[in-house]
C-alpha cells in the first residue's frame, strides 16, 4: 500500500467509550460536580497519547495521526434492526451516566476540530468499512481502533485493527503510544484459525450472544474453525453437507437458513452514504488543543488537559468555580448526598483564599525559627513535614523541616547540608525546640501521611508524642473512603487547582534529598506544610459537617501512633521454619504438577491460560464459561464451578493456591527479617473502604485463618526468649453487629443464652433440636451466616456448598422465615441508603455509594451489597480499633510489660514475659470486651503460647 497519503485512523467511539466506563466500574471517576466522567477521561488519554505519540504501525514505528475520525453507532435503529426485531435485544441497557458522557466527548472532539461521523440506519461499523473500502480506493492505509471481531473482516490489504490494550484505573499519560496491539491478516489467522475474508463465514455458524445473532445452535468455535479449516467458507459447508456426518451434519443441516441470515446481519454495508469525497477531508493537522483542554479542565481533568495543552495545567475550571484535580482521585463519593435526600458534595470547591501558589522562605537563623515556634505555640497549630535521607522512616536521618502556621506561606529549615556545602542549624538545636511542642497536649500538629513523621523523629531520639495529630490523609479518607489516591499532590490538585512541584523534577533517579540545591528544597518541602494548612482548613469544616470529626479525632487520629508503635516494635519469626516448610511446598507442588500431567495424559505449562484452556475445553470438554479477550477464562470462580465435574480444575486450583502462599509469604517473608529477626509490616488505615486496617510489606491480613497452610506459616511467627504471645480475638463480630443492628429476636436470644448461632441457625432452618444437627447442617448454616452479610446469591450459595440451585434458593428463604427481622433490616437499610446516598457504621462512619440508585440492575445489586455489608464490616473495625485504643490506655496505665505488635482482621496478638502472661491475658480480655456496650455482650477468646500458629 502506498505510503505517499497519510493512513486514516478510524476509532470506534462507542467502544472506547464502553471500555473507559467499565475500566473504572468499581471506582469511578467524578468531575467536581459529582457526576461520572470515567468514558469521558478514558476516551479523551486515548486521543490525547493518540495524537502526541502516535500508534504502532505495520512497519513497527510509532506513528501520529494525520487523518482521524472518530465514529458513532446510529441512534435510531439500523437496517439489521427491520431485518430482524430481535437484534441486540438481550444486550442489558447501558448504565444511564454511561449514557450522560456520550454528549461530552461529542463536546470534546467538536471543541477540538477533530471530526466525527454518524449516520441514521447504520452501525458504526459500516462507515468504518465504508472509510476503509475508499481508503483502499485512494491506496491510502488504515487502521481501526477497536476490539470489535465483527470488523475483523475488514483487515488486510492496506487496513489493520488497533486493538487496544486493557484498560486500568491507574493508567497515566504513556510515552510509548497508545497502549494497542497491531492485528493483521496473519494475527486473524492466528487467533481465529481462518483469514479475514473468512472471519464472515466463521460468525455466520457461531453467531455472536453479545448481538443476539443466532448463527447455527450448537456449533461452537472449535467445530465453526475445523469445518472452514476443512471446507473453506460457508456455501462450500452446506455444499459437501451431505458427507458432514453425526451430531455436527444434523446440527448444520437444521441450522441453514440461520447461518445464512446471521450471515447478512454480520456482514458490513460499505456503500453508507457519507458525502465524503477524499479521506483528506477527515485533516487532524490544526485542530485546537486548547479549546479541548478546556472541556477537560471544566470536567476536572487537568492531567489530560495538559496532554492537549501543557499550558492548561493548573488552570481554573470553566464551570461553577469548582476545584479541579487528579482524575485518578474522583471516586463514587465525591457525588455525595444530604441526610434529608437532597445533594450535596463533601468535596465542595475551596475558598478562594486557599486557592493559587504559597510563598515560601528558608530559615537559617535559629532565632528566626524560635519566633515561628512561638507563633505557632500561641495559635497550637504547626504543620510538619521531614526530608529525610531514606523512605525507612525508623532509620531515616532528617535533611530539612519544613513549617507552616496559615496558608499559602511556609518555612523549610535544612538540618543537614544541600550540595555538600550549603549553610543549615544544627538537628540537635533544632530538635529541642520541637520536642517541647510534640509534647504538648494542646499542641496540633498538622501531617500528610503523619505516621511517616511520627517515625522519623522517634527515629531521631524523640519520645512518643502527646500533642494532637491531624492527618490531612486520614481526613481525605475519611471524606471519601473509595478515592483511588489520596497524595497531597492529588489533593491539592482537586481541592486548589495547584500543580506541586514535582519530586522528580527536583531529584534525579537514585539520588537523595540532600543533593538538591537548597532553594529548589525549599520550593519543594515548604510548599508540602503550606498545603497540608490548607487541606487541613478546608477539610475540617466538611468533617464536622457530616458528623465526622469524632470519628476523625477521636478514634482515627490516636490510633495513628499506637500502630506507628506497632510496627516499630515487630514481630519475631523463625526463618528456618519457613524455609523448611517452603521445601515441603515445593515437592507438594511438583506432585499435583505430576498428578496433572499423568491425569491430562500430557505435560504443559500450568500457569499458561491458554494452554489451559486448550486442555480443558478442548481436551477434556469441559464447558466453558466466560469469555475473554485470549478465549474462555480459567479464572477461580470459573475453575471452582468445573471442580466439580472434573479432577483438573481441582488440582490447577490446589497449585495456584499452594504456588501462591509459597511466592508470597514462605519465600518472602523469611528474607524481610531485620538483625533482631523481627518482622515489620505496615499497617495502613487509609486501605479499605470499610475502615478495616490492611497492611503492607508485607500484608499479613491475607494469610489463610482456618487453612491448615495458613497454620504453618504463622508458626514461624514466635515470642521473642522469655516471652510468649497473646492472642485475643472476638468472637464471631460481624453477626453479633448484625444481631445488634437488625434486633432479629432470634438472632439475639442465640447470643444472649450463649448458645451455638450456627447450630441454632441450622436447628430453625432444619426443623431439628441443636442436639439433633449433623455437621453438614451446621455447615450450611454456618455458610448463610455469614454469608447473608455479603449478598449471598442462591447461585453462589449453591457453589461454595455443592448443592443445587434450587436447594441453595430453599435455604436462604427458610433462613429469612426464621430471621425475618433480619430480611426487614436489610430492606430498610437498603431504602435508607437509596435516600441518603451513604451506608454509616455505628460510630457514624460514612461511605457514599453512588449507584444505589442506579437502574443498571448489576450495579444497583453491587450497590445494595454494599450498603448492606459497610455497617456490619465497618462497625466491626471500628469495635475493634477502639478496643486498641482503650487497651493502649489500659497497659500504659498499667505499666504492663506488653506490647501489642499485630492486629488482623478481629484478633489483636500481643507479646509479654511469660510471668505477666495470665495477667495480660485478663487485662486485654476485660478492655476487649468493654470496647462497646452492644444489646448483647461481645465475646473474646484469648489464648497464649509461644507461637502464633499455636492459636485456634
Amino acid at each position: 500500500m502506498s505510503q505517499t497519503k497519510p493512513p486514516l485512523y478510524l476509532i470506534d467511539a462507542y467502544g472506547l467509550i464502553y471500555r473507559s466506563y467499565f475500566a473504572f466500574m468499581s471506582k469511578p471517576l467524578r468531575n467536581p460536580a459529582g457526576k461520572n466522567v470515567s468514558a469521558l477521561f478514558g476516551f479523551a488519554r486515548s486521543v490525547a497519547i493518540l495524537l502526541n505519540e502516535g500508534a504502532p504501525s505495520e512497519k513497527g514505528q510509532l506513528q501520529k495521526p494525520l487523518r482521524l475520525v472518530a465514529v458513532f453507532d446510529s441512534l435510531t435503529p439500523t437496517f439489521r434492526h427491520k431485518m430482524y426485531s430481535e437484534y441486540k435485544a438481550t444486550r442489558q441497557k447501558a448504565p444511564e451516566d454511561l449514557h450522560e458522557q456520550v454528549p461530552l466527548v461529542e463536546e470534546l472532539l467538536k471543541a477540538m476540530g477533530v471530526p466525527a461521523l454518524a449516520m441514521d440506519g447504520f452501525e458504526a461499523d459500516d462507515i468504518i468499512a465504508t472509510l476503509a473500502k475508499q481508503c483502499q480506493k485512494e491506496g491510502r492505509d488504515c487502521y481501526i481502533i477497536s476490539s470489535d471481531k465483527d470488523l475483523l473482516q475488514l483487515v488486510g490489504k492496506g487496513t489493520w485493527e488497533l486493538r487496544p490494550a486493557k484498560m486500568s484505573n491507574s493508567e497515566s499519560g504513556n510515552a510509548a503510544g497508545l497502549s494497542v496491539e497491531l492485528v493483521g491478516a496473519a494475527e486473524v489467522k492466528a487467533e481465529w484459525g481462518v483469514n479475514p475474508d473468512k472471519v464472515l463465514d466463521l460468525l455466520s455458524l457461531t453467531g455472536d450472544s453479545s448481538d443476539n445473532v443466532p448463527g447455527v445452535k450448537g456449533v461452537g468455535e472449535v467445530t465453526a474453525v475445523k469445518l472452514m479449516s476443512r471446507y473453506g467458507s460457508l456455501d462450500e459447508i452446506y455444499k459437501n453437507i451431505a458427507g458432514i456426518e453425526g451430531a455436527v451434519g444434523k446440527k448444520l443441516a437444521a441450522g441453514k437458513e440461520s447461518a445464512y441470515f446471521s450471515k447478512s446481519l454480520i456482514k458490513l454495508a460499505e456503500e453508507v452514504p457519507l458525502g465524503i469525497k477524499s479521506i483528506d477531508e477527515l485533516s487532524v493537522e490544526n485542530i485546537d488543543r486548547t479549546a479541548g483542554a478546556q472541556v477537560l479542565l471544566r470536567e476536572g481533568i487537568p492531567s489530560v488537559a495538559k496532554m492537549l495543552d501543557k499550558k492548561a495545567q493548573g488552570a481554573a475550571p470553566q464551570a461553577g468555580g469548582a476545584a479541579s484535580g487528579t482524575e485518578q482521585a474522583h471516586t463514587g463519593a465525591e457525588a455525595g448526598f444530604s441526610a434529608n435526600g437532597g445533594a450535596y458534595s463533601p468535596w465542595e470547591p475551596a475558598d478562594e483564599a486557599l486557592k493559587g501558589k504559597g510563598v515560601y522562605k528558608t530559615i537559617l537563623d535559629l532565632k528566626e525559627l524560635e519566633a515561628l515556634l512561638a507563633k505557632a505555640r500561641k495559635q497550637g497549630l504547626l504543620a510538619l513535614d521531614f526530608e529525610t535521607d531514606s523512605l525507612d522512616a525508623w532509620n531515616a536521618k532528617p535533611i530539612g523541616i519544613s513549617l507552616a502556621i496559615k496558608p499559602k506561606e511556609g518555612f523549610y529549615v535544612p538540618v543537614a547540608p544541600h550540595e555538600g556545602t550549603a549553610p543549615f542549624i544544627e538537628p540537635e538545636k533544632v530538635k529541642a525546640l520541637l520536642i517541647p511542642i510534640l509534647m504538648d497536649a494542646e499542641m496540633t500538629i498538622a501531617a500528610h501521611n503523619a505516621k511517616y513523621d511520627y517515625k522519623v523523629s522517634r527515629g531521631w531520639g524523640i519520645e512518643r508524642w502527646k500533642c494532637k495529630i491531624w492527618d490531612t490523609m486520614v481526613a481525605a479518607w475519611i471524606m471519601d473512603p473509595e478515592r483511588n489516591n489520596y497524595s497531597l499532590d492529588s489533593l491539592a490538585g482537586f481541592f486548589f487547582g495547584v500543580t506541586t512541584t514535582a519530586y522528580n523534577d527536583i531529584v534525579a533517579k537514585g539520588s537523595t534529598f540532600d543533593t538538591v540545591a537548597l532553594d529548589v528544597a525549599c520550593a519543594y518541602s515548604a510548599e508540602d506544610a503550606d498545603l497540608c494548612i490548607r487541606v487541613m482548613q478546608h477539610l475540617e469544616p466538611r468533617l464536622k459537617k457530616t458528623n465526622s470529626m469524632d470519628l476523625f479525632a477521636k478514634l482515627e487520629m490516636p490510633l495513628l501512633p499506637i500502630l506507628a508503635e506497632m510496627e516499630g516494635i515487630g514481630i519475631k519469626i523463625e526463618p528456618k521454619v519457613l524455609r523448611d516448610y517452603g521445601k515441603e511446598l515445593g515437592e507438594e507442588l511438583e506432585k499435583i504438577q505430576a498428578e496433572t500431567y499423568k491425569t491430562v495424559g500430557h505435560e504443559f505449562n500450568i500457569s499458561s491460560p491458554k494452554q489451559l484452556q486448550v486442555v480443558l475445553f478442548e481436551e477434556r470438554k469441559l464447558k466453558p464459561g466466560k469469555k475473554t479477550k485470549t478465549g474462555y477464562s480459567t479464572d477461580v470462580a470459573v475453575l471452582e464451578e468445573l471442580a466439580h465435574e472434573d479432577k483438573v480444575p481441582a488440582l490447577i486450583l490446589r497449585h495456584r493456591t499452594l504456588s501462591k502462599l509459597k511466592s508470597t509469604y514462605v519465600d518472602a517473608l523469611a528474607d524481610l527479617a531485620d538483625r533482631e529477626g523481627r518482622l515489620h509490616t505496615n499497617f495502613v488505615q487509609t486501605g479499605t473502604a470499610t475502615g478495616r486496617l490492611s497492611s503492607r510489606e508485607p500484608n499479613l491480613q491475607n494469610i489463610p485463618i482456618r487453612e491448615e497452610e495458613g497454620r504453618r506459616i504463622r508458626e514461624a511467627f514466635i515470642a521473642k526468649p522469655g516471652c510468649v504471645l497473646v492472642s485475643a480475638d472476638y468472637s464471631q463480630i460481624e453477626l453479633v453487629v448484625l444481631a445488634h443492628l437488625s434486633g432479629d429476636k432470634n438472632l439475639l436470644e442465640a447470643f444472649t443464652e450463649g448458645k451455638d448461632v450456627h447450630a441454632r441457625t441450622a436447628a430453625l432452618i432444619f426443623g431439628e433440636k441443636e442436639t439433633d444437627v449433623t455437621p453438614d447442617q451446621r455447615r450450611i448454616a454456618k455458610t448463610i451466616n455469614f454469608g447473608v452479610m455479603y449478598g449471598m446469591s442462591a447461585f453462589r450459595l449453591a457453589n461454595e456448598l455443592s448443592i443445587s440451585r434450587t436447594d441453595a434458593a430453599n435455604f436462604i428463604e427458610a433462613y429469612f422465615k426464621t430471621y425475618s427481622g433480619i430480611r426487614t433490616f436489610i430492606d430498610e437499610l437498603v431504602r435508607k441508603t437509596e435516600e441518603t446516598g451513604y451506608a454509616s457504621t455505628i460510630f457514624g462512619r460514612r461511605r457514599t455509594i453512588a449507584a444505589i440508585n442506579s437502574r443498571n440492575k448489576t450495579e444497583k445489586a453491587a450497590a445494595e451489597r454494599v450498603a448492606v455489608n459497610t455497617p456490619i464490616q465497618g462497625s466491626a473495625a471500628d469495635i475493634v480499633k477502639t478496643a486498641m485504643l482503650n487497651l493502649d490506655k489500659a497497659l500504659t496505665k498499667a505499666k504492663s510489660p506488653a506490647r501489642l505488635l499485630l492486629q488482623v482482621h478481629d484478633e489483636l496478638i500481643l507479646e509479654c514475659p511469660r510471668d505477666a502472661a495470665k495477667e495480660t491475658a485478663e487485662l486485654v480480655k476485660r478492655e476487649m470486651e468493654n470496647a462497646v456496650k452492644l444489646t448483647i455482650p461481645l465475646r473474646v477468646s484469648v489464648e497464649t503460647g509461644k507461637h502464633w500458629g499455636d492459636f485456634h
